[in-house]
């Protein structure tokens, strides 16, 4: 018999605990999924006609030494070259708005024009969606759909990019109410979507997916950890692991000893930064 050894018992719990709309769970289950990612787009665009040719999933964007990265879910290209950003929103943390701006503007940075290009007829759509649990407009719909137009005569830009937010609080299409059941249950058996069942399944059950979970798990608090401390911020590495505490994707203890602080200074610095545990 094998022992399996490389997590520990607490890693293990806590992917029991993961939901798909956790980073950790979404990233795994995402990774080189067409048919997932596939599935997911066409639901959230109401379309049945979009064929996804690659995916992409945890892509640090970090264009410039002083700049913010930009750490993506899911970053998928249809038939056509256009680009769908997927980000999983499990809590209703910093200002989503504005992030999904930022992130948008550095999607484009680095993928639609390459260096020296000046056509800029060449630059495919780009839509983003997050999927949420919350409504973060609290207007009652399940989702919200974003684009450029004239604020008077409501003419549209027409430049190609749509922010889409779609909530699992409030009911919609079936189809959409299903997929954000799903998306937030951590239950697989409880799951409406049958697409998100059975690779929640695989991953919840057998070994290898279970330990592709727990390592996605330690790369991404180390990758998220390197990245505050890129950034240069003395309360930054720590921010970024309590970020990820709140959401579910790693507990306290976990955080602390990532943090390579003593348990006294990361709590006083979470204390200082106002988080709550």
């Amino acid at each position: 018999m094998i022992i399996r050894t490389k997590y520990t018992k607490e890693e293990r719990e806590i992917v029991k605990e993961l939901r798909p709309i956790d980073d950790t769970l979404f990233r795994t289950m995402a990774k080189g999924n067409i048919i997932l990612v596939e599935h997911i787009v066409r639901l959230s665009l109401n379309r049945d006609d979009i064929k996804i040719l690659s995916v992409n999933t945890q892509d640090d964007i970090h264009l410039f030494k002083d700049s913010h990265s930009v750490i993506l879910d899911c970053l998928a290209v249809d038939s056509e070259g256009n680009l769908y950003n997927i980000e999983v929103q499990a809590t209703n943390t910093g200002n989503l708005r504005k992030r999904a701006r930022y992130i948008s503007s550095a999607i484009d940075v680095k993928y639609t024009l390459e260096a020296g290009e000046k056509d800029y007829n060449k630059i495919k759509d780009q839509i983003v969606i997050f999927l949420m649990e919350d409504d973060i407009f609290d207007k009652g719909k399940q989702l919200y759909e974003f684009k450029r137009y004239d604020d008077q005569s409501k003419l549209s830009l027409d430049d190609g990019s749509r922010i889409i937010y779609i909530n699992a609080k409030n009911k919609g299409r079936k189809e959409l109410d299903n997929l954000m059941q799903s998306l937030i249950s951590s239950d697989y058996k409880t799951m409406k979507d049958d697409v998100i069942r059975e690779c929640t399944m695989y991953y919840k059950t057998s070994e290898i997916g279970e330990d592709e979970v727990c390592e996605a798990m330690r790369e991404y608090a180390a990758k998220s950890f390197n990245s505050g401390k890129t950034e240069g911020k003395a309360e930054g590495k720590t921010e970024i692991l309590l970020d990820l505490v709140n959401k579910g994707t790693i507990t306290l203890d976990y955080a602390i000893e990532n943090s390579k602080l003593p348990k006294e200074e990361f709590l006083s610095i979470a204390e200082t930064l106002g988080y709550k545990l």
